[in-house]
């Protein structure tokens, strides 16, 4: 059985700890009775000069007074609450208890007793209000001292709070009531002009979010809290860009989905999330629509392991697939990606399979015996930097191993085959850019041999990705280094995984055949902007604690992404979201001749040749001549086999 801690001390028995508290109620009765008789003799006091006129009045009448008093005290019960919590229940029961005996006292000394003990209507309102300001004091004099003292303290922070809804009002409250609050609010801003000029417990509501700037630093603003749980993301990055201009750090209360309950409390605060950063409202995954997609398919995901792979091996698990099959050729990824969606989905029949793409044989075992209808190609090697060092693993894993599932999904006649690529495939000037290009050429070359569907998804970057820029900044921030930032100008798009994912499930249900479907990627993100409100998020103050450093573009990186080239079209679909380019490359007719050559030149080594034939395919990217060491020799095998259908 639990014990009241501020009443019981440990150890102590329990009714000695009963009587100790009902003397402490006894105690607070008697100091409340004190001050009513004090109200009343001061009234009389105050009201009546003539000496012999007081004595006559205050023998007779002070009984009768104290007697009424303690049975408004009693019946209300306001000795009954804690002197350090006192509140508005408290105020009401001193209220009630003062207004119920007043109004007692008048009807007996006035209508009941005999005219001697006859008292105006003044003295009765007169001691009606000297009651309230004693009472009150000695209920609300402690928590007045407390609320006066925090003003006086030095906190460790100034904030401002943006947001004077339901949310703002109960965090200001309590940063205002709290002795051990970390930080104290100085200034609210809200955009709704009906709240402007007023207070909220002592705290002003200086303006709209626009002044943030301004008021922040006429004011020593050190930090800024968002509370505003119902706020957008397009809402959230508005905010966001204002208190990077004001280079403030900055913490948030989760969102209303998060925040169930609405309950809020200091505790609640964090720093925004990655996803804060996106400038647009993100698309939420339907449950029901990818289940339309998936139900009942063996499924086959390459890259399982991987940040796109392994989103989209949960949204298929949750959509009651015949089968689903993971693949990835790092052994730790696939481990855990199978772990998890077991520990899930313990019903789902799930095959791990450790197996690199660009192994043909062990490709066609798995299609000869899974028969898998639906394949999402995730496999890839992704890092601009890494595959400019390394570009004969860019084709060698890219695009022969995009060639090898491809082909095997023809031949064992798979109804659907997605192949994901990224926005560094249009007009593309690095050997991953170009790698995924070839991809998507093959795609839209297999698709007019064959029967089975298949398609490309093109998208940027996505936030919180392995490698990805995001991911970069944050380990920079938690190991106390400067941010580097390529290029002030640089641009990417971004969209968060499950957002991808989703949209990508949606796009595999729309393909007829050899389309190139692009994902809606919203407005693209200055990465210096973006470095700043990493360092926002990281609760900094960008420039001063975190310093930025532009150390110039690297090989193969553009300043600016695109979506899509010149020469192509995207039309908008059925689905909100995903445009399509239904345009078929020229390129694409003589693709897999192409990729025969390559595969034959990474197995004599010929870097010289390679790079030519590249130029050759892509006039416009700058072919690399350097680094012409010889090539490791890839292991001998036959080369891949197209049946006549595909040929």
């Amino acid at each position: 059985m639990g014990t009241d801690r501020t009443t019981i001390v440990a150890g102590e028995p329990f009714a000695s700890a009963l009587t100790r508290a009902g003397f402490r109620l006894q105690l607070t009765l008697a100091a409340e009775l004190g001050l009513t008789l004090t109200s009343y003799l001061l009234t009389l006091s105050i009201l009546y000069t003539d000496g012999y006129r007081d004595l006559f009045l205050w023998a007779p009448s002070i009984f009768i007074v104290s007697g009424l008093r303690v049975l408004g005290l009693y019946l209300f019960g306001p000795f009954r609450s804690s002197l350090r919590c006192a509140s508005v229940p408290e105020l009401l029961g001193i209220v009630k208890a003062i207004g119920f005996s007043s109004s007692l006292i008048y009807l007996f000394l006035n209508r009941l007793s005999n005219g001697s003990m006859r008292l105006s209507l003044g003295v009765i309102v007169l001691d009606w209000a000297i009651c309230h300001i004693l009472l009150g004091g000695l209920h609300f004099g402690a928590r007045l001292y407390q609320t006066q003292a925090l003003f006086w303290r030095r906190p460790k922070k100034r904030v401002a709070i943006i947001g004077a809804g339901d949310a703002g009002v109960r965090l200001v409250r309590e940063l205002t009531a709290s002795s051990k609050a970390p930080c104290r609010p100085v200034a609210i801003f809200d955009d709704n002009l009906a709240t402007n000029g007023t207070t909220i417990c002592g705290v002003p509501v200086v303006g709209p979010t626009q002044r943030l700037t301004q008021i922040a630093r006429a004011w020593t603003v050190d930090e800024v809290l968002i509370c505003i749980p119902s706020a957008t993301r397009s809402e959230m990055s508005r905010i966001l860009s204002i208190c990077r201009r004001a280079k403030l750090p900055v913490r948030t209360l989760p969102t209303l989905a998060e925040l169930i309950d609405g309950n809020v409390s200091q505790q609640d605060l964090r720093g925004p999330r990655i996803e804060d950063l996106l400038r647009r409202e993100e698309l939420v995954a339907d449950p029901d629509e990818v289940a339309t997609i998936v139900r009942g398919q063996v499924v086959l995901i390459t890259g399982a392991g991987g940040s796109i792979g392994s989103e989209l091996s949960r949204q298929i698990a949750a959509g009651h697939p015949q089968k689903l099959l993971l693949l990835d050729n790092t052994e730790s990824n696939l481990f855990y990606i199978d772990r998890e969606i077991r520990s899930q989905f313990p019903s789902l029949s799930i095959t791990p399979l450790l197996i690199d793409v660009t192994q043909r044989p062990q490709l066609s075992e798995v299609f000869a015996a899974e028969k898998p209808s639906l394949v999402f190609h995730a496999a890839a090697y992704k890092h601009v930097g890494l595959l400019e060092s390394n570009p004969t693993e860019a084709i060698r894993n890219n695009v022969l191993g995009t060639r090898n599932l491809a082909v095997a999904a023809a031949l064992h006649e798979t109804l659907r085959f997605v192949n994901i690529s990224t926005d560094k495939a249009v007009n593309p000037q690095s050997y991953m850019g170009m790698s995924k290009r070839i991809t998507e050429l093959c795609i839209q070359n297999l698709s007019e041999r064959s029967t089975t569907k298949y398609m490309n998804v093109r998208f940027g970057n996505v936030a919180g990705s392995s490698g990805s820029v995001l991911r970069l900044f944050w380990e920079q921030i938690q190991k106390g280094e400067p941010l580097c930032v390529t290029d002030p100008r640089a641009t990417r798009f971004f969209m968060s995984i499950p957002e991808a994912v989703h949209l990508i499930l949606r796009a595999a249900s729309l393909g007829q055949g050899g389309e190139t479907f692009v994902l809606e990627m919203g407005e693209p993100i200055n990465i210096y902007e973006l470095a700043q409100s990493m360092s926002i998020l990281a609760g900094f103050a960008p420039g001063k604690e975190v310093p930025i450093h532009f150390v110039g573009l690297r090989e193969g990186e553009k300043v600016n992404e695109e979506l899509w080239s010149e020469l192509e079209t995207p039309a908008p679909t059925s689905c909100h979201g995903i445009l399509m380019v239904a345009r078929r490359d020229p390129l694409a007719t003589d693709i897999l001749r192409n990729i025969e050559r390559l595969e034959s030149m990474l197995r004599a080594g010929d870097r010289g040749g390679l790079d030519d034939l590249i130029a050759e395919l892509f006039p416009a990217f700058k072919s690399k001549q350097r680094n012409r060491a010889p090539l490791k020799r890839a292991q001998k095998g036959n080369a891949c086999q197209i049946p006549q259908e595909v040929s």
